[in-house]
């Protein structure tokens, strides 16, 4: 029995030098770094304890193995993930600007992970794991990846399997059936990971979108709002938690980590104000180095970081959940 697994795609990503570099001129590049973020969450779950596997497809190349010999490392079960000699492994090159922003190039949906299918599915490994953990980009990178992993939702929500969605929109992703896919994910999740203007994107309404989905499902919705404050709403409690300080180098694959750590302690039995303290941690953690998965951190490491500031603690907000008693500190 796993604690978690996920489905999606996995990448080498390429970074641009310097910031504001655009890609329409020549520059220096660096990596390539294993990436995509389902493997980037796997991966710092499976640094926290967690048993973990993660199902995608690569090409029988040098950037598959980068990403199979990182995720195995770090105690991912790679068994699941496909190779194929039909199509390379996928890539995401990444630029950043000086006020903040990203602009990524993905070759994604006519690669090796986009060819992922209904048919690739195990419904024997989706049944023998307490969480399938999906990411809202892996939905939007192929027709086929889409149907994959919705067909891996459903047999999920019919085997009692707790399903965790992070929308982790990428705009240049958008199109085809994805907001119904979206829906349905919404719908379905157990667990909501999500960015604060992801939420806002989908629902335009932060607070009554929480209340909504509240009272819909009882649940865990969890908003990340970068190097700000991270909040928490169930039917029983809602709180903040500031973020950790940290240099930022590279901030892809923050809230990646945050994922990942926070399921693990969380299916791992910790309540859930040490999850997403841990996660926020993990966080802070991921964005200090250059490469998404590079700053992925293990439990050791997380535990010392969190000694170290004591400051960092869950504080009580109000309930949005009408069926609760608000609190108000």
């Amino acid at each position: 029995m796993y604690d978690v697994i996920t489905i999606g795609e996995i990448l080498a990503e390429i970074l641009a030098e310097r910031v504001n570099q655009e890609f329409s001129d020549p520059g220096t590049l660096l990596g390539p770094f294993p990436s995509g973020a389902p493997a980037i969450a796997i991966d710092q779950a499976a640094l926290m304890g967690a048993k973990t596997a993660i199902v995608a497809k690569i090409g029988t190349d040098d950037f598959g193995a980068l990403n199979k010999t990182r995720l195995q490392r770090d105690g991912v079960d790679i068994s699941p993930i496909i190779e194929t000699a039909d199509n390379v492994t996928g890539t995401a090159f990444v630029t950043y600007y000086s006020n903040g922003s990203r602009k990524f190039i993905f070759h994604f949906t006519h690669a090796a992970c986009g060819e992922l299918a209904p048919p690739d599915i195990d419904g024997e490994l989706v049944k023998n794991t307490r969480c399938l953990h999906i990411m809202g980009c892996s939905v939007t990178g192929s027709p086929s990846l889409g149907e994959a992993i919705m067909k891996a939702v459903r047999l999920a929500k019919k085997h009692g399997v707790t399903v965790s969605f992070d929308p982790n929109i990428r705009l240049e992703l958008l199109k085809g059936k994805i907001m119904d896919y979206y829906k349905e994910l919404m719908d379905t999740a157990d667990i909501l990971l999500t960015g604060k203007s992801e939420l806002a994107y989908l629902y335009l309404d932060i607070e009554s979108a929480v209340t909504r989905l509240l009272e819909q499902k009882d649940r865990i919705i969890v908003i990340k709002d970068g190097a700000k404050n991270t909040y928490v709403y169930t039917r029983r409690e809602a709180f903040k938690i500031a973020a950790f300080p940290a240099i930022e180098v590279d901030t892809t694959g923050a809230g990646d980590s945050f994922d990942g750590a926070f399921l693990a302690l969380f299916l791992g039995g910790a309540d859930i104000r040490t999850a997403a303290l841990y996660g926020n941690a993990a966080g802070a953690k991921a964005v200090t180095r250059k490469g998404p998965m590079e700053g992925n951190a293990g439990r050791a490491v997380l535990e010392e970081f969190v000694r170290a500031n004591p400051q960092i603690v869950a504080k009580d907000i109000a309930m949005l959940y009408r069926g609760g008693t608000p609190l108000y500190h």
